[in-house]
């Protein structure tokens, strides 16, 4: 059995399945097929990828024959994969070299129903990588070592990023609870994820980008003007009706519906105006089946949660005219205070630069009345300083030398008085000690003027010796070219 089964679906995106194939054939663990479906793309993707299966045999091609979605996509490849365990990954996305061997070894080793690791995202406009909380796995930091389940995870249900390439899933678990992709619909990834996430006995986090996901692409499956947003309505709606068979449903219920108020209505913040009404149309159904649900108690935490409560009361209430006057004038009195605000914020900022300049000013000046309070001090300062310390250090020196002096004084007076009776035996032994330090002083410099005449007798001679040598040398050079004078002489004499 092949160990990991990779799900690649692709419609006209030439230009980007190159690297996105090449990323999975050169992954660290080989075990692995790749199935590619290509959903009745008219652009040379299928050529491309038709290259890459003549290069290496682990690659699979599957054809439709029209549109059909990738969710109809990702059901035919998973019919077909014999994988131990499924990924997905989108065509216009990358993977680390080394994805799914780091995902495989972790599912191993905690032996989980679905491993996901964290994703680094890259703007195609910009064309530079970042991250951020959501895609980060940011809310499950208390899980970094744990495995966890929907149940133990519960606080975070709706933290969980809803795509399915950052995660691998074993193949067994996916067909036991027979979880497929809604087919006809974009956003399928949400309740996919959601279904999986809930029936999950086992789940764990490998925490490291090894995904990376491609973002403001041109001509993507979905544009947030493009009608096909009114699918997040049913998708979401399909998620609602797979929670509500949690079994933590009724505690987590107020922050749900919260949730797909919040979700569902900034979808229409997205749309562009001529999708608006049937848009509310659909939202009003299904706002209206979730008001049916709701208690006064949901009502007291949505009015803390939900960031879009009161257009829910006017989706549900009333007709779209009836909606779009409340928005209207909801949106006047968000412009208004929004232009308030900035005119506090614009007298603040004022405010605020007046003060600084203030500040600075001040602090110029007394930086200037330092220095030039340093200046007048400083030389006065010093000198006194100066002056201080040599009278100190005077008086110092003066009371030690005194004190020295009466003590010397008053030695002297007591050996005189204890002294007398034998003044000339220690002015005899004083001459004897002066005698001797004096002979030995003599003696000491005696040596070291013998030394010193010795040392240059030593330099003298050698100098001498040195001339010598030289003039000896000099003498014999010169009678060596004397005799080399006569030999010559001669020579020409004979010719």
């Amino acid at each position: 059995m092949t160990k990991v089964s990779v799900i690649v679906p692709f419609h006209n995106v030439e230009k980007y399945i190159s690297k996105c194939l090449t990323t999975l054939m050169y992954q660290s663990l080989e075990d692995i097929e790749i199935i590619c479906i290509n959903d009745a793309s008219t652009d040379a993707s299928k050529e491309i990828v038709q290259n890459y299966i003549e290069r290496d045999n682990r690659i699979i091609l599957l054809n439709t024959e029209v549109l059909s979605g990738q969710s109809y996509a990702r059901n035919i490849g998973l019919e077909v994969a014999s994988g131990e365990y499924i990924a997905y990954v989108d065509s216009d996305d990358w993977c680390s070299l080394d994805m799914f061997e780091k995902l495989y070894n972790s599912a191993k080793e905690n032996n989980t129903d679905i491993t996901m690791c964290t994703v680094q995202l890259y703007d195609d406009i910009e064309q530079n990588l970042y991250t951020d909380d959501y895609y980060s796995l940011k809310a499950f930091e208390n899980f970094k070592t744990n495995v966890f389940n929907a149940e133990t995870a519960k606080d975070y249900i709706l933290n969980n990023p809803a795509v399915i390439w950052n995660k691998i899933y074993r193949h067994d678990f996916l067909l036991k609870n027979n979880i497929k992709f809604q087919e006809g619909f974009i956003y399928e990834d949400l309740p996919y994820s959601v279904e999986t996430f809930l029936k999950a006995d086992r789940i764990n986090i490998v925490w490291e980008n090894l995904y990376f996901y491609r973002q403001n692409r041109r001509f993507s499956t979905m544009k947030n003007s493009d009608k096909k947003i009114y699918d997040r309505i049913p998708m979401v709606e399909l998620t609602w009706n797979i929670l509500q068979k949690a079994e933590f449903f009724n505690e987590k219920k107020s922050e749900i519906i919260s949730w797909i108020i919040d979700d569902i209505f900034h979808r229409y913040t997205l749309l562009e105006k001529k999708y608006y009404q049937d848009y509310y149309t659909n939202m009003k159904e299904f706002f209206t089946r979730i008001n049916n649900t709701i208690t006064e108690e949901d009502r007291k935490v949505l009015s803390l949660k939900s960031y879009c409560r009161d257009e829910f009361d006017a989706v549900v209430e009333g007709e779209f005219i009836d909606f779009w006057k409340f928005l209207i004038e909801k949106y006047k009195i968000a412009n208004q205070k929004i232009k308030e605000t900035e005119y506090r914020c614009s007298l603040d900022v004022q405010a605020i630069k007046d003060y600084l300049e203030k500040f600075k000013k001040e602090k110029e000046e007394e930086k200037e009345k330092i220095i030039e309070w340093w200046k007048e001090h400083t030389e006065k300062t010093v000198k006194e300083a100066v002056k201080a310390a040599i009278d100190e250090q005077f008086i110092f020196m003066k009371a030690e030398k005194d004190a020295e002096l009466k003590k010397i004084y008053e030695e002297m007076q007591e050996k005189l008085l204890r002294q007398e009776f034998d003044l000339k035996s220690w002015q005899a032994e004083s001459v004897r000690q002066v005698k001797e330090k004096l002979t030995a002083d003599y003696e000491w410099k005696l040596e070291e003027q013998k030394q010193h005449f010795q040392e240059a007798f030593i330099k003298q001679k050698d100098y001498y010796e040195n001339k010598y040598l030289l003039v000896k040398i000099l003498l014999k050079f010169y009678k060596k070219r004397e005799q080399l004078k006569n030999k010559i002489g001669k020579i020409f004499k004979k010719n």
